[in-house]
């Protein structure tokens, strides 16, 4: 994959302004200096130009002024709006083969005034400056603006002022660092200042993809990637965890080959587990017929990438969390411990915070699991820019899968169907639904929506009769449908008899949402590895309630579940809800008086 340059922005009255007859030749010096190549376009057919051959990045240059062009007689002014329309434009672009900025290099002094004889002399186009140019910065003036209209554009200082001047009023303002000007080594701490702070693609292509959330996390990685320190990836099932796991050890394997082991949790069985992790001597239990060296032993000097932590048995974590903390493992079996050098790189799809405050992990381990930061990889349905770029190679790479499939063009109409689902399976979902698409119709030149095997790919009739399936993908998307739906409109025959069936749907709701909090409240046990149901911490989970005791939390469970028992009974009702208002009921027996119980619900 041919990944395009870094696009820098540079604002600067000296570097930024043209002139009528040449070349400014302070912009090409400073081109020759960094390694960048100069692509603004407005110094085209000037002659004296040099030609950078290996550039850390590309450049567009701004004055930040108005005229761009100045000579004697004319007064210069400082024009904000106008810079923060070039940032906003370049910021917003979409296209892959122009990228949006990757970061903004700031000058912080900028002269303004009437351009004179004796000025120009001295600086072609120069005005004679302001009092006010020195005592008010423009540059901070406009790293404020961009700050507050764009927080996610990665700004530095680009200056000859002195350092220790300006470092607090340019810290507080958002700028992510300084680079001062006539260094010797400038191409490089350029080249460094990219890589920590830029918004840059997978240079390696691995990673596909140039949308704003991507690229943020992609740089969140780099950071992290930096020390040894463990690293949680967080992200929903299939958006690329093992991926980025693969990026951050490519990041750190600059000066040697770093080996990378993964161990899939949710494929171990809680007795392999442990002789997966840590190895095993011969004899060391039934079947362990030779020595085995466990992962974390293969990942010596390099990363073991721990994927979905969530399943991981609660004794494995006691035994992991001795790993961190000494740095030796043991094998099962062996008297001794032996040393290694793993950084653990960690991914989940779950709440594992809220998991581990409720007992269900162990919350001292995941402190050592996130010591050296939080990597959150998005769901593709909020990086849709990604999605022409990650279609174009999964086509490619389904084509040369299947022998004998023919090159195909992907239509218009299939990218429109594509674009309207939500991938809730994500990469690995979209991967699937284009690998059937190629594999199905292997000979044809061209992928149709009728390729497509998207639940969403339906045509509904234009009639007021039609019904399109909404689909919510978060508790806060539900809540919104629920708290925006409007019965103004309804006539008497659509609300007739409705009352019924929607408490029966609103009753069903709240027992699968007590069914999630009590499934991820559980606490494995020797006697339940799946996980001992806790009504008490559910219901704090739910509420956000930490204060709540467990009386009131049994009430809560029996008002949330009544309804739900009335109208399906009880000898139907999920195993997980029963034995929770069992539970619910010994702690809160029913008082004489109270509304008859179920007549199928147990004494």
């Amino acid at each position: 994959m041919n990944v395009p340059l870094p696009r820098l922005l540079i604002i600067d009255d000296l570097f930024g302004r043209t002139h009528a007859n040449r070349r400014n030749q302070e912009r090409a010096n400073l081109c020759g200096q960094y390694l960048i190549e100069d692509i603004t376009g407005d110094e085209a057919g000037k002659s004296g130009g040099q030609r950078i051959k290996q550039p850390v990045a590309q450049v567009v240059f701004c004055r930040g002024q108005i005229p761009a062009r100045s000579t004697v007689g004319d007064t210069v002014e400082n024009d904000l709006e106008g810079t923060l329309e070039i940032i906003q434009r370049g910021w917003d672009n979409q296209a892959p083969n122009q990228p949006r900025w990757a970061m903004v290099l700031l000058d912080l002094c900028f002269y303004t005034g009437r351009v004179t004889s004796v000025s120009n002399e001295k600086t072609l186009g120069m005005p004679e400056g302001r009092p006010s140019d020195e005592e008010q910065y423009f540059g901070l003036q406009l790293l404020k603006a961009i700050y507050d209209r764009l927080p996610d554009l990665p700004v530095l200082i680009l200056s000859s002022k002195p350092r220790d001047q300006v470092s607090r009023e340019f810290s507080q303002l958002g700028a992510l660092g300084f680079l001062p000007r006539g260094e010797e080594n400038s191409a490089d701490l350029l080249r460094d200042y990219i890589w920590r702070h830029g918004l840059i693609p997978d240079d390696a292509g691995e990673i596909v993809g140039h949308s704003k959330a991507l690229l943020i996390s992609l740089r969140a990685a780099r950071r992290a990637a930096s020390d040894r320190r463990n690293i949680l990836i967080r992200g929903e099932r299939g958006t690329g965890k093992e991926l980025l796991a693969r990026y951050i050890n490519r990041q750190s394997s600059h000066e040697r080959n770093r080996p990378l082991i993964t161990v899939d949790s949710g494929a171990l069985s809680p007795q392999l587990y442990g002789s997966e992790l840590f190895g095993h001597k011969r004899g060391a239990f039934t079947g362990a017929e030779r020595d085995r060296v466990g992962r974390i032993q293969q990942a010596d000097g390099g990363d073991l990438f721990l994927d979905e932590i969530g399943n991981m048995p609660f004794d494995i974590q006691g035994a992991l969390l001795r790993v961190l903390e000494y740095r030796k493992v043991t094998p099962l079996g062996a008297l001794e411990g032996q040393s290694v050098d793993v950084r653990f790189l960690s991914a989940t799809n779950e709440d594992i915070e809220g998991k581990a405050a409720t007992g269900g992990f162990r919350q001292d381990l995941l402190d050592r699991l996130r010591e050296g930061g939080v990597v959150v990889l998005r769901p593709v349905r909020e990086r849709l820019e990604d999605l022409d770029l990650l279609v174009e190679r999964l086509v490619r790479e389904a084509e040369q899968a299947k022998p004998g499939a023919m090159r195909r063009e992907i239509e218009p109409r299939a990218m429109a169907v594509i674009r309207s689902h939500q991938w809730p399976g994500n990469i690995r979902e979209l991967r699937s639904c284009i690998y059937n698409a190629v594999f199905g119709y292997a000979d044809v030149e061209h992928l149709q929506p009728v390729h497509l095997n998207i639940d969403d790919n339906r045509v509904l009739p234009a009639t007021s009769e039609a019904t399109a399936e909404f689909k919510t993908q978060t508790l806060d998307e539900l809540i919104k449908v629920l708290a925006g739906f409007d019965f103004d409109n309804a006539t008497p025959s659509e609300l007739s008899g409705r009352l019924p069936a929607l408490q029966k749907a609103h009753a069903s709701l709240m027992a699968r949402l007590l069914k999630a909090a009590l499934k991820v409240t559980s606490k494995p046990t020797l006697d339940d590895l799946n996980g001992e149901i806790q009504i008490h911490p559910a219901i704090k989970l739910l509420t956000g309630d930490r204060t709540i005791t467990a009386s009131r939390a049994a009430d809560l469970i029996k008002r949330l579940l009544g309804s739900h028992l009335e109208s399906s009974g009880f000898s139907t009702v999920d195993a997980t809800l029963k034995k929770a208002y069992e539970t619910a009921l010994r702690l809160r027996p029913r008082r004489r008086g109270a509304k008859k119980k179920p007549s199928n619900e147990p004494n």
